[in-house]
């Protein structure tokens, strides 16, 4: 199984308005990440599950993860996406953790959380680091969970947290890149090696 998990640092976990995805936190990265890693020509990646850690107010963290098994009934533009995530963000307030609706998950947990436990499962984490590894040199295994942040980055503490964890740096090459477009980088890898 293949996982993304996106740090959104100031995506808004309540409500917000669709019509101005940018002024939500950049929602409009994480709508494009979603369809990216899960949309492919005609189909759906079942072999993928993306997490979106949403940091943003009225109540961080949040994480909303869709999952490629199982999700059904979903447009894949961006405004379609972020009306998920809304309707998603509103039935879970207050509560800890929710299934939506089939393959669509909302939980109030930190990134760190997350990590810690995908690690605990023997899952193989990689976070995506301009000065890691170059990613077609670096060693990949099928229970993947590759980390990421948004515009904003990692905070240092959490680096290092990463780094003390034993998660595996990894380059897409010497270009800063849209997150959205690092998914398609490692698909695009992980495809090559039929992993």
């Amino acid at each position: 199984m293949r996982e993304f998990i996106l740090r959104a640092r100031t995506a808004k976990t309540g409500d917000f308005d669709i019509n101005d995805l940018p002024g939500a936190g950049r929602m409009d990265i994480v709508c494009n990440s979603i369809s990216n890693a899960l949309n492919i020509s005609n189909k759906l990646r079942k072999d993928t599950v993306m997490h979106i850690v949403l940091e943003g107010s009225p109540e961080p963290p949040k994480i909303v993860s869709f999952h490629g098994d199982s999700i059904t009934g979903m447009l894949w533009d961006e405004k379609s996406i972020a009306s998920v995530i809304r309707n998603a963000l509103l039935k879970s307030k207050g509560k800890e953790k929710i299934k939506v609706s089939d393959g669509l998950f909302v939980e109030k947990k930190s990134f760190e959380a997350l990590v810690k436990e995908r690690l605990k499962q023997g899952k193989q984490v990689v976070y995506l680091h301009q000065k890691g590894k170059d990613i077609r040199e670096a060693e990949l295994k099928k229970d993947i969970v590759v980390v990421f942040g948004d515009y904003i980055g990692m905070p240092r503490a959490t680096e290092s947290l990463l780094d003390r964890l034993g998660a595996e740096r990894a380059s897409l090459g010497p270009e800063m890149l849209f997150a959205a477009h690092c998914i398609i980088l490692v698909h695009n890898e992980l495809d090559r090696r039929h992993i």
